[in-house]
């Protein structure tokens, strides 16, 4: 009886050392994986991670005059630039470089889309819009609408323009940012591409990116 109580009392020790150990190593391991990711997301240049914008529904028109909202950002992955159609330098340069950039790689993979959002409703028309986005490539997606509509998507996203109003002609110039938004296929936005933009800067953020972003799922 004596003996089996000695057993007794060293094993239950014992038992609580073992599981202890156990926590600890898979608190390390799991300390360690976190550290390795963090680290890893500091290396994707332009990376929203671990807290992508998660982007509400939204209603604005496309070129063809049809609506687009989140459902249209399912299943693809989307470049999305914003600008107006006389902007005289910054958005025919994007919209060019995006083009050589789209080409290459819509040969990897075809769920891809780039989309055009205009800042400057009063003057970009449907029907200008379909001219602007075909000029650059038959598969771009240009979006417009009222100041309303517009307004639901670049609120959600805090994109910066300013429309030099005190112009009063139709030549006046609209501020706005130079950046690329990329959206996953799941409808987030999981990162920007910042100006100056290059065909083959845009490629490797984006391969980056995607490449973390489907590891991830």
């Amino acid at each position: 009886m004596l003996n089996k109580l000695n057993k007794n009392t060293f094993l239950i020790p014992a038992i609580i050392i073992l599981a202890t150990l156990a926590i600890s190593a898979g608190f390390y391991i799991s300390l360690k994986q976190a550290q390795q990711s963090k680290q890893a997301n500091s290396n994707i240049e332009g990376l929203f991670w671990p807290n992508p914008k998660i982007i509400n529904e939204f209603s604005v028109l496309d070129q063809d005059g049809n609506n687009f909202g989140l459902n249209q950002m399912k299943e693809k992955w989307s470049f999305m630039f914003f600008g107006y159609s006389h902007c005289p330098d910054v958005c025919p340069i994007t919209m060019s470089v995006m083009a050589n950039a789209y080409k290459e790689l819509i040969g990897e993979s075809n769920n891809l889309q780039v989309i055009f959002a205009s800042v400057d409703p009063n003057r970009d028309t449907i029907e200008k819009l379909f001219q602007y986005v075909r000029y650059f490539n038959p598969d771009f997606i240009g979006l417009g609408g009222d100041n309303q509509m517009m307004s639901s998507l670049t609120s959600q996203i805090g994109v910066a323009y300013y429309i030099n109003s005190e112009n009063k002609n139709k030549d006046y110039l609209v501020d706005h940012s130079a950046s690329i938004f990329l959206f996953d296929p799941v409808g987030r936005m999981v990162g920007k591409i910042s100006p100056p933009h290059t065909q083959n800067k845009i490629i490797q953020q984006f391969t980056n990116i995607k490449n973390f972003i489907n590891e991830q799922s």
